[in-house]
């Protein structure tokens, strides 16, 4: 009798403890060895799934069964070729370095064709047999039946779900400290017009000198942020987040509605500033939406800039007080000393021509013979060439 080794393998954990899978097979594989004379002197299994590239890596028992059997120039036995792969790549490299192995079922003369050949079907049959578990989990995911840890307690699974973001946290922290030296150096470096120096701008200083990422990759700006950010570093943003910058500038219009550009980069007092172009269309946002809930604006259609906000005020108050001066006006909303009286007469011209409906010619006739500044519903009547002339 020739020595062989018998290699025996189920899928699943379930299949390994009933052990029906794993009897089967050690007993087709005796079966085999009596009928052509083989005695099996060692058995090696594997409690694990066939799909997969790294088939010896994830199965010991086969790596160990395949070196002893090399070792002891005898077959390698196996009860059906899919216990041994369902990949036709990993069949045909065991062939191709001269790994001999015998399959039961087959018999013990079989070329290397008819072994591809079934090869073929088992991985094709693998493929078929993970369609069919795919369309039946969704069949029953569909009618309410959970799977894996839908089936633990809300507790249990809120534990494991901590650890696991606890595990990868810690190794995050680790590599991060690693790298303590390397991200503290780049950001000391000078940046752009001798300001603090931007995250990007520590990314090309770290791939110039060829420094590498954990993952041996080039750096980027994120790495940095991220890697800083683990190790508490506190190094401000070269450009301030879409969000907090549309925030603070609302905040300061609010507060100032009045504020211009150098005005509000100056305010922001960021480390790294906010640049004009930048804010003159965070605060051009603001006028538009002040203009937007303000009718008389819409009516008028004034322009867009740091007077916008006392336009509407002036804008709203003649609405309603139209009796108005241009004096009474300022001292009314208590604008500032820098808004003239001529340019307040202008905006509330502006609204009289708006909401009142005047020829040309009535408009250039001027305050004379139609008061602009008071009520359009009191013209004030022309006087006679001898009413102007003064009395002896």
């Amino acid at each position: 009798m020739k020595d062989a080794i018998g290699y025996l393998r189920v899928s699943t954990k379930e299949q390994g403890r009933s052990g029906l899978g794993l009897a089967a097979q050690r007993f087709d594989i005796k079966a085999f060895g009596l009928r052509e004379g083989f005695s099996v002197k060692a058995w090696y299994q594997d409690i694990q799934a066939g799909a997969g590239k790294d088939a010896l890596l994830l199965r010991p028992g086969l790596a160990t069964a395949l070196k002893e059997a090399r070792a002891a120039r005898c077959p390698l036995i196996v009860s059906r070729l899919d216990r041994l792969s369902r990949n036709v790549h990993f069949i045909a490299g065991l062939m191709e370095h001269k790994v001999h192995f015998v399959v039961a079922l087959f018999g013990r003369d079989v070329d290397h064709f008819t072994l591809h050949i079934y090869a073929s079907i088992a991985q094709q049959e693998r493929k078929m047999i993970s369609e069919r578990v795919r369309a039946a989990t969704l069949i029953a995911k569909t009618q309410g039946r959970k799977f894996g840890l839908q089936l633990r307690p809300k507790s249990w699974q809120r534990k494991v779900s901590a650890l696991g973001r606890a595990a990868l946290v810690r190794e995050a922290n680790e590599r991060a400290q690693a790298y303590r030296v390397y991200i503290e150096w780049a950001l000391k470096q000078p940046g752009r017009d001798g300001q603090l120096i931007s995250f990007r701008g520590a990314a090309i200083r770290l791939n110039e000198r060829n420094v590498e990422t954990p993952l041996c990759g080039t750096w980027r700006g994120h790495h940095i942020q991220r890697m800083a950010r683990r190790l508490g570093i506190d190094h401000p943003l070269a450009r301030m987040p879409a969000v907090m910058a549309r925030a603070r500038v609302r905040a300061l219009y609010k507060a100032q509605p009045t504020v211009k550009v150098g005005q509000l980069v100056a305010v922001m007092a960021t480390a790294h500033p906010l640049w004009d172009r930048r804010a003159y269309a965070l605060l051009k946002e603001c006028h538009r939406d002040a203009a937007k809930r303000s009718p008389v604006h819409q009516r008028v259609g004034w322009r867009l800039d740091h007077k916008t906000a006392n336009r509407i005020r002036i804008g709203e108050l003649w609405k309603r007080h139209p009796e108005l001066t241009g004096r009474q006006m300022i001292k009314k909303l208590e604008l500032e000393r820098e808004v003239p009286l001529k340019w307040v007469q202008r905006i509330m011209n502006d609204c009289w021509r708006a909401y009142t409906n005047t020829t040309e010619k009535r408009r250039r006739a001027g305050r004379t013979f139609y008061n602009p500044w008071r009520s359009h519903t009191l013209p004030l009547k022309p006087r006679s060439i001898k009413a102007r002339r003064p009395s002896p």
